[in-house]
């Protein structure tokens, strides 16, 4: 090529090269950007959801905090005149969010209680799930099913699961010393909100101890065998640092990816945390960007495809000049071979004439074989001697066989191994062949002479004398046979 077309055709790759990476630099930018704007919209709505949630256990903590002040005032001015049993209907806030209303004496022992089982017992004695919290089942609505057993899809999709631990809030009492009221404290509203902010699959909601980093409550399916202990984990480092925050990572209470949010309760040592399955979250991200990796490729492919077709122009200019170059040296050879042909062909001529007088005063009869051992041409002597029709492309073997069945085998029952013998002689090219005998009673040696270009030549010798026909290579016994092309080898190789 000339450096004109050395030119274009570098210029023209270095262009598509360049449209290529700048199509996958855009395309990788708007991924990324995308990307980025779908976790900031997945942050900003669990960090609102923790946040809406802290608040309203705020005010469920407050409920108590009211109720618990009511009594202690009561208390105070007329212990005789308490009972829960009775005043437990005057306090349905507290009710709403409580299950045990108590009050214990100095040793924690209950004296009142809104459970009489627990009367005379220790404090959180009447929960038998204290050291694992009470695993239920909630509607898809939050709400509390009537029984233990849900169906699925129930009131519109799959039961919610929520695991609860025993928790008190407890004030003292003036009199008399020690003694205490408490009642426990169950988030209710935790598993409504959780219905209700559409997290996902595999999403939870949980209630954090920020002082010991003890799971209170959590909700979801991380809730069925849950590490209740986040104190070792970077997820509470950041809750201990800050009032609310978001974090990516494995939840330490189940190991799944998830995106985090977290928000203190105020005044309290509470924390609510609200995770997304971060394959949730990043699914639409995902599948933009399939859509914009797609996008690219085709736009690549389409710079390839240009970027080729002018490349083509330009080799297929420099092809044509090559090409009249070619076609005229072309010419002037062939011009030479025409006549080294008229040469070859004159030769050819009078080599297979003289090979042809040769080989009709010889009475020994000659067979040709392919490289695949099939039957090409034969002379009629080897007909006469052979004892059997012979047809184009006849296998060695179907030759032997002919001749079992013409009587020529002394064993006709061992005649697989006899054809197997002379098979294996006739193919080594054994001088001695195989003796048989003649039409006329001759002795005749059959042998093999293997040609080394490929092919196979059988040899029939100790005929006697009798008037050669023409060489025939078409079926022996066909009414009026034409003359065959005589048994010589190409032109060009007539010479051996």
């Amino acid at each position: 090529m000339g450096k004109a077309e050395l030119a274009a055709a570098g210029a023209v790759s270095i262009s598509a090269l360049a449209l290529i990476v700048l199509i996958w630099i855009m395309t990788g930018r708007a991924v990324q950007d995308q990307n980025t704007e779908i976790r900031d919209r997945a942050e900003q709505a669990l960090i609102g959801q923790a946040a809406t949630m802290a608040e309203t256990i705020g005010h469920e903590l407050l409920m108590i905090d009211q109720s618990l002040t009511i009594i202690q005032g009561a208390w105070k001015a007329d212990s005789d005149a308490v009972d829960l049993m009775k005043w437990q209907k005057q306090f349905p806030a507290l009710m709403a969010v409580a299950d045990d209303l108590f009050i214990a004496d100095e040793h924690q022992i209950i004296r009142q209680d809104i459970l009489p089982s627990a009367i005379g017992q220790g404090v959180g004695a009447a929960y038998v799930s204290f050291p694992h919290g009470s695993l239920e089942q909630y509607q898809s609505d939050g709400v509390k099913a009537k029984d233990s057993l849900l169906l699925q899809g129930e009131v519109g999709g799959p039961p919610i699961d929520a695991r609860q631990f025993l928790m008190y809030v407890v004030r003292p009492l003036d009199h008399p010393l020690n003694w205490l009221v408490g009642a426990s404290y169950r988030s209710a509203e935790l598993t409504k909100l959780f219905a209700g902010a559409s997290l996902g699959y595999n999403a939870l909601t949980a209630l954090v101890d920020t002082r010991r980093g003890i799971v209170q409550a959590v909700v979801g399916p991380a809730a069925r065998r849950p590490r209740n202990d986040l104190s070792k984990t970077v997820l509470f480092d950041m809750i201990a640092r800050s009032e609310s925050g978001t974090w990516l990572g494995e939840t330490g209470l189940d190991g799944v990816q998830r995106l985090h949010a977290f928000h203190r309760v105020a005044n309290r040592d509470m924390a609510v945390i609200v995770a997304a399955n971060w394959a949730d979250v990043m699914a639409p991200a995902a599948s933009l960007a399939a859509g914009a990796h797609s996008l690219a490729l085709i736009a690549s492919a389409l710079v390839l495809v240009i970027g080729g077709i002018v490349l083509g122009q330009l080799y297929g200019m420099r092809t044509n000049a090559r090409g009249k170059r070619i076609a005229e040296r072309h010419r002037k050879e062939l011009d030479r071979l025409r006549g080294e042909e008229a040469t070859l062909t004159a030769r050819a001529t009078l080599y297979g004439a003289r090979l042809q007088a040769a080989l009709s005063g010889t009475t020994d009869g000659l067979a040709l074989f392919d490289s695949g051992l099939r039957l090409i041409q034969w002379n009629h002597p080897f007909v006469r001697g052979i004892g059997i029709e012979l047809k184009r492309d006849m296998p060695l073997d179907t030759l032997l066989h002919g001749q079992v069945g013409s009587g020529q085998f002394e064993s006709p029952e061992q005649a697989e191994l006899e054809i197997a013998r002379r098979s294996g002689i006739l193919l080594s090219g054994d001088t001695a062949g195989i003796e048989q005998p003649g039409p006329d009673g001759e002795a005749l040696i059959l042998r093999g002479l293997p040609i080394p270009e490929g092919g196979f030549i059988l040899i029939l010798t100790g005929l006697a004398r009798w008037e050669p026909a023409p060489l025939v290579d078409t079926d022996i016994g066909a009414e009026a046979p034409e003359p065959a092309e005589p048994l010589v080898a190409p032109a060009a190789a007539v010479e051996w």
